[in-house]
């Protein structure tokens, strides 16, 4: 039997999860689909790595894939002993059954300086093994590594909008003496995973492994035949604690098994004895809470992007930056408008969404919102736009927020323990489901806007502005009606103290 060599990401899985180190070696094809939140990450961690190469100027690149080992190590080679190189790019190396490909291999101190990118924006504890199984590969063939460390992205860099200054957009975190220390474990693990390699596959139940410190793509795989319950203890709101894991270890599983001695907070009470009676419940002042809108009530949802690389002056690395909105006004008699803007131009959205989105919303009524990040994108719009700052601040001084409403004063069981407006709106309102949409998240909106931005397909472009639109015009309609049955509900009355 042969042994499949080790990789840097496939050393990485071993220390997550034997099988799933097994699955990449010998059954890939049981890994799920990467779905298009997985790939913008992908997408944004090579859109990085790309950028980071011209801090270190006059490099090769060793651009030969993994299917051509040999030609990428040979290459690597050449570049290594070549003193006019001043750096080296996804340079191949292959020691006792490892083989790595470093991002940034830099001539330094007579010696060379590993550097491997991240698109992060600090040095992260998982980094240290992925540093450090580079380290041992070099040290192993007998390169003078001087440092060895990660380089990330800062949020203390502020871009001007002229010229990104690499210098400082980027910081190195050296990882060397942290590497060194542990070579024994890097050792050890090599060893016990080639050992596991060569044996038969390791049987592994499902756990809290399987999402730390990153999803696993084959968790669908390993719970194919599982049966889970119907109201698992997860259910419970914030039930994430050892209490939890101890239940499921003693066999409990379901919110309804839930013995009546088990300390539970209030809310977490709550729920648990909707889903046991399976019906809803108003627990607190829901007409009360619900009375404090002022009319015209303007029912406001922000969509944003994120970029990891700052786009736009005066940004930071991953700032939140909005391009689009939907308004739906709602007067005293019940009547509706709606209102929008996206932004449909690769130039700075915020200050034309700043003056629309003060058209949009006059100057008395409540702005309902569903969470704090409605006015928290506000305030770094006034924060950017000193001119429009004194009536965007106005605006958040008429934010009336229905998430705590809900929160504090009504349950429903097929909230699911959340109050995410996913949750919430299905619950209520059956018939406005976002699976029935083309987009149906603000993370696949931002992913989707900047697909459109970069396409030159006129048609590619309008047809994901439509469904933009559509999106954002769901989530603000979606809080009408949830007003609306949330009244109807709270005059029924049924006010449970519990």
């Amino acid at each position: 039997m042969i042994i499949p060599r080790l990789s840097k990401s496939k050393y990485l899985s071993g220390l997550q999860c034997p099988l799933k180190l097994w699955y990449d070696c010998y059954q890939r094809e049981l890994a799920s689909p990467i779905d298009l939140a997985t790939q913008s990450i992908f997408d944004t961690g090579h859109e990085v790595g790309m950028l980071a190469r011209d801090r270190y100027p006059g490099g090769i690149a060793i651009d030969w894939d993994h299917l051509h080992r040999r030609e990428a190590l040979e290459a690597t080679r050449e570049a290594l002993s070549n003193p006019d190189v001043p750096a080296i790019y996804e340079a191949a190396f292959e020691f006792e059954g490892v083989l790595i490909r470093v991002d940034v291999l830099q001539r330094a101190d007579d010696g060379w300086a590993l550097v491997e990118v991240k698109s992060s924006t600090r040095a992260k504890e998982v980094h240290q093994p992925d540093v450090a199984v580079q380290f041992r590969v070099l040290r192993g063939l007998g390169v003078n590594v001087v440092r060895a460390g990660v380089l990330t992205l800062t949020r203390d860099y502020v871009y001007d909008g002229e010229r990104l200054d690499l210098d400082r957009l980027f910081v190195f975190h050296d990882l060397t003496e942290l590497a060194e220390g542990m070579l024994a474990d890097i050792d050890r693990g090599i060893s016990e995973m080639h050992a596991m390699l060569a044996g038969t596959r390791p049987e592994i139940p499902p756990g809290p492994h399987c999402f730390a410190p990153y999803e696993c793509g084959y968790y669908a795989h390993c719970t194919r035949d599982l049966t889970f319950p119907e109201y698992p203890l997860t259910d419970l709101p914030g039930f994430y604690s050892r209490r939890r894991e101890e239940l499921e270890a003693g066999g409990v599983s379901d919110v309804r098994e839930v013995p009546e001695d088990v300390p539970l907070s209030a809310l977490q009470a709550i729920a648990r004895q909707c889903v046991i009676a399976g019906e809803d419940r108003v627990h607190g002042d829901l007409a009360g809470a619900l009375a404090a809108v002022k009319y015209p009530v303007y029912h406001l949802d922000f969509e944003t992007i994120g970029p990891a690389i700052p786009r736009y002056a005066g940004t930071r690395p991953y700032d939140i930056v909005p391009f689009q909105f939907s308004v739906h006004a709602e007067t005293a008699d019940g009547t509706l408008h709606h209102a929008e803007y996206l932004h449909t131009e690769v130039t700075d959205p915020r200050e034309p969404l700043a003056r629309a989105l003060l058209d949009a919303l006059g100057g008395t009524g409540s702005i309902c919102v569903y969470t704090s990040y409605e006015s928290t994108v506000i305030a770094g719009l006034a924060a950017r736009l000193p001119g429009l700052a004194t009536g965007l601040d106005a605006l958040r001084e008429r934010i009336w927020d229905l998430h705590p409403v809900i929160k504090n004063n009504y349950y429903h069981p097929e909230f699911r323990g959340s109050f995410s407006i996913k949750k919430v709106l299905p619950a209520l309102v059956p018939d406005m489901r976002y699976e029935d949409l083309e987009i149906s998240d603000g993370g696949m909106a931002s992913i989707r806007y900047e697909q459109a931005l970069r396409s030159d397909d006129r048609v590619e472009r309008e047809g994901i502005f439509r469904a933009l639109r559509a999106y954002c015009a769901q989530d603000t309609l979606a809080m009408v009606k949830l007003r609306k049955i949330l009244t109807a509900r709270a005059e029924k009355g049924d006010i449970q103290d519990l």
